[in-house]
């Protein structure tokens, strides 16, 4: 009986899932791997945002999303500017923007947030809606400053009051669709120099140690 239930339920959620369409975004850095990135301590980097939709519905308004760090990386990472595409009417054009809110963020990170808004890096357009297809939205950059070495994962935000979502039109109505989490992976690694500090002080730790035991022979 279960199997015969199962066999019936599946068709009948693909097509509902068809039915509504999805939308999401995605990462692209234009270097390597698409959605990843290994930078020095001290760099900056840029990818573009790309907001993908099908129908129905319709067409797409534009959108709002945010961004979340982990709360290792926030003190270390800022947003220094975004330019905009397809919808080009920023909802919050601050240049600067720093990860410092818990508002909307998932257990151990933070989101960003400018000066005096909440950080929302979406725009809308004044003109028509776009049709489903796969657009790019946005070009963001990043500056570290003195980040730590390690891996963290940069994702959109899918929690309220910062819901990552794409307003599209259903009928007569607008509607907002919530957007499928992208992420991006930084990975810091330390700079030639310190790298080399770290060498010379590994070498003088054994010349230390084999001094030492010579000493008590």
């Amino acid at each position: 009986m279960k199997k015969t239930i199962l066999s019936a339920l599946i068709p009948l959620f693909m097509a509902t899932s068809g039915a509504f369409g999805t939308a999401m975004l995605s990462f692209n850095d234009n270097s390597g791997t698409a959605t990843a990135g290994s930078y020095n301590p001290t760099d900056t980097f840029t990818f573009d945002v790309f907001l993908g939709f099908t129908s129905p519905p319709a067409n797409s308004q534009g959108l709002s999303y945010w961004l979340e760090v982990p709360t290792a990386l926030a003190p270390f990472i800022n947003i220094t500017s975004e330019t905009y595409f397809t919808f080009t009417v920023g909802t919050d054009t601050t240049a600067t923007k720093t990860f410092n809110d818990p508002s909307g963020a998932d257990s151990g990170f933070l989101t960003d947030k400018s000066a005096s808004a909440s950080g929302d890096l979406g725009a809308t357009t004044t003109g028509a809606a776009v049709l489903p297809a796969t657009y790019k939205v946005a070009s963001i950059s990043f500056s570290l400053t003195g980040a730590p070495a390690g891996t963290y994962i940069l994702q959109s935000t899918t929690l309220s009051p910062k819901l990552s979502e794409s307003t599209e039109h259903v009928g007569s109505t607008f509607t907002d669709f919530a957007l499928t989490q992208a992420q991006y992976t930084i990975t810091v690694v330390p700079e030639p120099a310190t790298l080399s500090l770290l060498g010379l002080g590994s070498l003088g730790s054994v010349g230390l140690t084999m001094l030492r035991a010579r000493r008590r022979k």
